[in-house]
């Protein structure tokens, strides 16, 4: 993949804090049009990984190209075409709907006034309440507002879900992702509902404990991990198979996740595996399985 073709390409991205590495050695490539889900646990690093792509964290190490963009020598012009949302999401209180959205016309040079209407009604905000009397997920979706009216180019999202109801989290994941699809806007996004991910991404990275262990299409990355499920006449023993994520034992069945599972399917039935079934995983078994453990096998 060519530069060219990317919308985030990062090498080497470092964040020390102290003696805490929160992200580490990070070589993300996110390309352009792609809607790329950047999963990890609490505390894996995915927010610091986003505030630096929005210039608010500086790097350690390494560098950063967001849009062809140096995040902090050519902020001005990168959020002119980039917006981004919180987790938490700080709003002036005594502004009303109508007050937001038109200090967002005044400030921002790409606003659409017409689509930004769209957008409240879609999201069923009201235009006369107050910021401040909103619940946590209405002031979600004001944020959305805010963030999609100018037509970026290119959206960070840091778990924009949180705090929304179900039906709202549907239509914002499949209707308003849809939108910005048409218009080739580029998604990287956190989130915490893998089932809303595998919804709408098509390429997933996996952050565990700073590292990018995980960077892959999402149906490569579910073609090629897999569960296996082996039955043996009695308990094996001393069984080393190659591209293990995970392996439980329940006395003669054996469930393993692994990557590139034909080695160890052979190696299964070689030890005498009297049935050995091949499963397709979700998301979030995959998920599960690498930051269980760090996986030892390339990705």
């Amino acid at each position: 993949m060519s530069t060219t073709d990317l919308a985030i390409e990062t090498t080497g991205l470092t964040k020390r804090f102290g003696r805490l590495v929160a992200v580490d050695d990070v070589a993300l490539q996110v390309p352009a049009g792609s809607v790329y889900g950047y999963l990890g646990r609490n505390g894996a690093g995915k927010t610091t990984t986003i505030q630096m792509l929005m210039g608010m964290l500086e790097p350690t190490a390494g560098t950063m190209s967001v849009l062809g963009f140096d995040p902090f020598t050519q902020d001005v012009p990168m959020k002119r075409v980039v917006s981004y949302v919180p987790e938490r999401v700080h709003m002036w209180d005594w502004m009303t709907v109508a007050d937001l959205m038109a200090f967002g016309a005044g400030v921002h040079p790409n606003w659409d006034a017409a689509y930004s209407e769209n957008l409240r009604t879609r999201l069923d905000l009201p235009v006369d309440r107050k910021l401040g009397h909103l619940s946590r997920g209405m002031q979600g979706k004001a944020a959305l507002l805010t963030a999609l009216a100018s037509h970026p180019k290119l959206l960070l999202l840091d778990d924009p879900t949180m705090g929304l109801d179900a039906l709202v989290r549907r239509e914002f994941m499949e209707s308003i992702v849809a939108v910005l699809q048409e218009a080739g806007t580029t998604i990287f996004f956190s989130s915490h509902i893998l089932d809303d991910v595998e919804r709408v991404a098509d390429w997933i990275g996996i952050l565990h404990e700073g590292k990018l262990v995980v960077q892959s299409p999402l149906e490569d990355l579910k073609a090629s991990v897999k569960r296996i499920i082996a039955t043996f006449p009695e308990a094996p023993v001393g069984l080393d198979l190659p591209g293990v994520l995970q392996q439980e034992s329940d006395g003669r069945q054996q469930v393993i996740v692994c990557h590139e599972c034909e080695a160890a399917v052979e190696k299964l039935r070689a030890a005498g595996a009297t049935a050995v079934q091949v499963e397709d995983c979700s998301l979030e078994d995959i998920f599960v399985a690498y930051v269980r453990t760090v996986p030892k096998v390339p990705v």
